[in-house]
């Protein structure tokens, strides 16, 4: 079985499924792991996100972690829905382009009226709902580890906290620490060529698809040969009020 990875999509599903067809992806075969932030910038959210839960319930072997994007969008939501008088994690998801995920469901959603359409989301996307909400923070594999973000190397990695594992830049970035497995991950976007960061203790795969750079994905065949394959933002794709 290949394991297939990828991550950082942001709203970019025809960019992505570019990629996926460039690798010849097959669902009942491969083990596609993302490393979250499939959210935001991007203009095709929706599209995204609802590939990999239909994907992930049609077959059991694939892997979705939780990005910071998707942490903001369930903070967001949970106090639309719950906090009337609070707009602080609202606030906090717009400064980060959430009005893209919630413009790719609903085209007329605005700053002003969000909550309205934060608290539609809630009713008519329930299940797509409670996955966001449940989505793990790491994954183990044979030869490697998986997060979103970063971890403390001083602590061991199923003891680690969940802002670290979503969050963290530095000192994860900088540190030569190292685990009995290098670790994959995304967050921090990789904007020279060649769009990713492969060192002794880690493998950043995050090329800046929605800041000009690359979306990248990581193909580990059975013998652990790593192949990566990149593509452009694709124009429809592109946000243009991002």
């Amino acid at each position: 079985m290949r394991n297939i990875i990828i991550s950082d999509i942001h709203g970019s599903f025809y960019t992505m499924k570019k990629l996926l067809d460039k690798v010849n992806f097959n669902p009942e075969l491969d083990k596609l792991i993302c490393l979250g932030d499939m959210c935001d910038r991007g203009k095709n959210t929706k599209l995204v996100w609802e590939y990999f839960y239909n994907l992930q319930k049609n077959y059991s072997q694939h892997i979705v972690l939780l990005g910071n994007h998707e942490d903001m969008f369930n903070l967001a939501i949970k106090e639309a829905r719950y906090i009337e008088q609070e707009e602080v994690r609202q606030d906090h998801y717009f400064r980060n382009s959430g009005l893209t995920t919630l413009q790719s469901f609903y085209p007329e959603a605005t700053k002003e009226n969000r909550r309205k359409y934060f608290k539609q989301f809630a009713q008519d996307y329930k299940a797509l709902r409670v996955w966001l909400k449940n989505l793990p923070t790491r994954y183990e594999g044979k030869d490697y580890y998986f997060v979103h973000a970063g971890v403390d190397f001083s602590k061991g990695f199923w003891n680690q906290i969940h802002r670290d594992l979503v969050w963290m830049r530095e000192p994860y970035l900088s540190s030569t620490e190292k685990y009995n497995k290098k670790i994959f991950h995304g967050h921090t976007p990789v904007l020279k060529e060649p769009y990713y960061d492969i060192r002794d203790n880690r493998i950043n795969i995050d090329g800046g698809c929605v800041y000009g750079g690359k979306l990248n994905i990581v193909v580990i065949n059975d013998e652990g040969e790593i192949d990566i394959k990149q593509s452009k933002i694709l124009e429809e794709d592109i946000y243009e009020n991002k």
